[in-house]
């Protein structure tokens, strides 16, 4: 079966002559295509803005009403989705299944805090006035979303601009796109016409979005380099935009001397989510500091269980990791590896593509550890997004906090300590937007996932991400007769 969807643009699904082509990344096989919707953007803009005129006058519990049965509609295509992505990612259908349940899920917590974004108010700051703030809809808002959890990613971006009045453009990555189109095909029969509008393609069709006068907020989940190029975009286009980056991460995890070694050494093979998306996760743990104490135990726990792994057919509900999902992520992983060895790093595991069949023809590399790794060492430093893991020791506490905040990214950390002195304290002083005590990987909606530094900008599920799709309006009433003079004493 080949998949050819068409972009929805004001609930119609318009005829697109320019597609590139759709590749399963387990097999190698084609199975559909996607159109270049660059020039479409402006009619779906045009859309997008009638339609938020309309619906940022229809009242809240509405708007979390129609947000509900899209949770509700999209839940019950969840299968299908799910199966959609795996052929389209390559990743195992165990992991997609549990990102339908996320991103439902999501826009169900979303619809509870909704009722939360209000704005201030106070009386007496001069005389007898009052003085409130309005939050207001930015207008037409677009979200790019990454190529690792496509349908997630689309799913859960949906309802924080939705239940704060905005209308929506969703671009997918290029990559993985599939799932996204057939979300369009879902929703469409249940929402007025412009309200979402999802277009695919490569750069032309994100430069025109991004570039666009009447898109006034723009979220990215991506890389430095592509946020990096939204603001060279907009600045060309001579129009101010209001920005949210989630990008990349070189996230630690330490391992102290006192803390659970078989339960730190486990999480540290999850953290690195190799059982989740082949390590294709801004959030993975990919650098491992080990106090020396421990350091030959963790080589050797780590090493089994990397090897223990089963990696097989994606569509295998047993099959634990898969390959990665683009070609271009397959060869920069090798690239990586490549570069370690001769660097000089000794290899723990792993190390090369697979290459006996089924694998063959797909984008499959084995969890690979490399360890002794330093600073000076590429890996220390450099996100490669694939399956490979850096394993390094650690005796003076003070060096190893300078070390671990001594890269550009700061986006998620692990500490392993059966102290909560000591967890509180490297809590503190590690430059991250989440920290994980005990534990690693996972997401709690209402306390948000965000990056410092070159990792990002701006809060998603919580609270933050609603108000960031609102600009607050102040308000001052003088009452019937207009201002008094009103003298303000500093007492």
């Amino acid at each position: 079966m080949s998949y050819d969807f068409a972009p929805l643009v004001n609930n119609t699904f318009p005829a697109v002559s320019e597609r590139f082509t759709a590749i399963n990344p387990a097999t190698g096989e084609t199975i559909g295509s996607v159109p270049e919707c660059a020039g479409l953007v402006d009619e779906a803009v045009r859309g997008a803005l009638a339609a938020q005129r309309e619906w940022a006058k229809v009242p809240l519990f509405q708007r979390v009403g129609l947000v509900g049965k899209l949770a509700a509609v999209l839940e019950q295509h969840g299968e299908e989705l799910a199966q959609l992505d795996v052929l389209d990612t390559g990743s195992p259908i165990h992991v997609m299944r549990a990102d339908i349940r996320a991103s439902v899920g999501m826009l169900r917590h979303q619809m509870g805090l909704a009722p939360q974004v209000f704005g201030r108010s106070g009386d007496r700051f001069t005389g007898d006035n009052i003085h409130f703030t309005l939050p207001q809809p930015f207008g037409v808002v677009a979200r790019f979303c990454a190529f690792n959890h496509p349908l997630m990613f689309s799913i859960m971006r949906i309802a924080a601009p939705l239940l704060m009045g905005n209308s929506l453009i969703i671009k997918p990555s290029e990559h993985t796109s599939l799932s996204t189109l057939r979300i369009a095909e879902i929703l469409a029969p249940h929402i007025p016409p412009g309200l979402i509008q999802i277009l695919t393609g490569g750069v032309p069709v994100g430069e025109a979005i991004v570039g666009h006068k009447d898109i006034k907020r723009i979220t990215l989940t991506g890389g430095k380099a592509a946020a990096l190029a939204f603001y060279r975009i907009a600045a060309e286009s001579g129009h101010l935009k209001d920005f949210t980056f989630e990008l990349g991460g070189k996230n630690p995890m330490v391992i102290y001397p006192d803390a659970d070694a078989e339960k730190a050494f486990t999480s540290a093979v999850h953290g690195m989510n190799f059982y989740q998306t082949a390590g294709q996760s801004c959030g993975s743990t990919s650098r491992i500091f080990i106090h020396r104490s421990l350091y030959e135990q963790a080589k050797a726990a780590i090493k089994a269980a990397c090897e223990a792994i089963r990696i097989g057919d994606p569509q295998d509900p047993d099959t634990l990791m898969a390959g990665l999902s683009t070609q271009q992520q397959f060869d920069k992983t090798l690239r990586y590896i490549e570069l370690s060895k001769r660097e000089g790093l000794p290899l723990l595991t792993g190390g090369a593509r697979l290459t006996t069949p089924p694998f063959d023809k797909g984008f499959y590399v084995p969890p690979t550890v490399f360890f002794d790794v330093t600073r000076e060492h590429t890996l220390f430093r450099e996100e490669v997004f694939g399956p490979v893991l850096a394993l390094i020791p650690w005796d003076d506490e003070q060096q190893m906090l300078a070390d671990i905040n001594a890269v550009e990214y700061g986006l998620t950390a692990s500490v392993w300590t059966s102290s909560l002195d000591t967890a509180m304290e490297f809590a503190r002083r590690v430059e991250a937007g989440t920290v994980w005590i005990n534990g690693s990987s996972k997401h709690f909606p209402g306390f948000g996932f965000a990056g410092q530094k070159d990792s990002g900008l701006g809060q998603e599920e919580t609270l933050e991400e609603l108000v960031s799709f609102t600009q607050l309006k102040a308000v001052h009433y003088f009452g019937a007769e207009g201002r008094k003079n009103v003298e303000i004493r500093l007492i």
